[in-house]
């Protein structure tokens, strides 16, 4: 057993390097090339009971300041049962376009089916997705379009639950500093030349590369990854630069907050694709397998120090952590501009214990619940 206290340190300090490593990108990101030009953008929404939110959304993307001539917006409707339908036909903008998912696609699961329907039906160059829950600044597309150089293949956005300015409860604010977390280690692995994640909140890419790769035809049963198992798919078949969109201008807000119940379902959905980025980004699924071991060695090594009373080894290696998780999150907040949500990290950092196993566990080998929709 005298392997186990060697294994524990090797696995602190691989998170430790990762960490300094999305750090490192975090400082990088001012750096990236810039265009003048403005591609035609095809803006792809999936809507499934969206009524409460499609508005909002619609409203944010017709104060747009990018020429209304060289972008698109289209929905797809995911058979709704509101009236969703009926606020976008209520919307009067030139440059909508309202589909419904019908026959097409049937391979595909859940959101990557009203996603095919759009991108088939687009007519831009660049793909640039968002969710009907979410509303976005004037300077939206202009600032996203701005990444979108003549090497860049990818651009991925930053997206936050509600904005700094927002009253949030305590619970949200949890959910707010974590996805912050999960946003400022995508934005670090981005900057520093090893894109990992993306979320669908924020989200381009070229037509012509998406066409490449086959679409979502090779993850087509899998519910969720339309986001982040796309990225793996398009980065394989991408040798120029994936863009970090680091601008203020360029933040999509979502004003949906979890429910502790909701937010567990959706926790599960993101963590059910873990195991299967082994087929896509073997790398990824390392740093994963790093992040749940290291939170199980914390758990078991403060229980196990309840026994035996030393509880240095377990001390040395949470402080560690939580000096690493400070430095990457601290960067993050005042990048995105989020700093007033610091005060949560450390709560934060005795809740990801318990928190990141299960949710590991739960999303591995359990389904989860998804607009109503129940996923095996």
């Amino acid at each position: 057993m005298d392997f186990i206290p060697h294994f524990f340190l090797f696995i602190t300090a691989v998170y430790i390097i990762v960490a300094l490593f999305f750090l490192f990108g975090l400082f990088h990101l001012k750096k990236q090339p810039k265009t003048n030009k403005t591609p035609f953008i095809s803006i792809v929404i999936a809507a499934r009971n969206e009524a409460e939110y499609i508005g909002e959304c619609l409203a944010s993307l017709k104060k747009q300041t990018y020429p209304s001539d060289r972008f698109e917006i289209l929905v797809i409707d995911d058979d709704s049962k509101d009236h969703t339908s009926q606020i976008v036909a209520s919307a009067q903008m030139s440059n909508l376009q309202y589909l419904a998912v019908g026959d097409l696609f049937p391979e595909m699961a859940a959101k990557k089916k009203p996603m095919s329907v759009g991108i088939h039906h687009a007519r831009g160059e660049w793909i640039l997705t968002t969710d009907a829950d979410c509303t976005v600044p004037p300077t939206w597309i202009a600032s996203i379009a701005s990444y979108m150089t003549p090497e860049t293949g990818i651009v991925i956005g930053f997206s936050q639950l509600k904005t700094a300015t927002e009253t949030l409860t305590f619970f949200e604010r949890l959910q707010a500093f974590d996805f912050l977390a999960l946003m400022a280690a995508a934005a670090g692995a981005a900057g520093a030349g090893f894109p990992l994640a993306a979320s669908g909140q924020n989200f381009a890419y070229r037509k012509d590369l998406f066409d490449k790769v086959g679409g979502f035809k090779k993850i087509s049963h899998r519910p969720s990854g339309d986001d982040v198992l796309l990225l793996q798919l398009l980065q394989k078949s991408w040798h120029g630069r994936t863009a970090f969109a680091s601008d203020s201008e360029a933040f999509v807000n979502t004003w949906r907050p979890e429910t502790p119940s909701s937010f567990w379902q959706q926790r599960k959905r993101w963590a059910s694709n873990a195991a299967y980025q082994v087929r896509l980004n073997f790398t990824f699924f390392l740093y994963i397998i790093i992040v749940f071991f290291i939170n199980a060695l914390l758990l078991s090594s403060f229980l196990f120090s309840t026994i035996y009373g030393n509880y240095t080894l377990a001390l040395i290696c949470w402080c560690a952590k939580t000096l690493s998780d400070l430095l990457l999150i601290w960067k993050g907040a005042y990048t995105f501009k989020r700093t007033e949500l610091l005060k949560i990290l450390p709560l934060w950092e005795l809740l990801q214990i318990p928190y990141t196993i299960l949710i590991g566990l739960a999303g591995t080998v359990s389904g989860f619940t998804w607009k109503n929709r129940h996923h095996q």
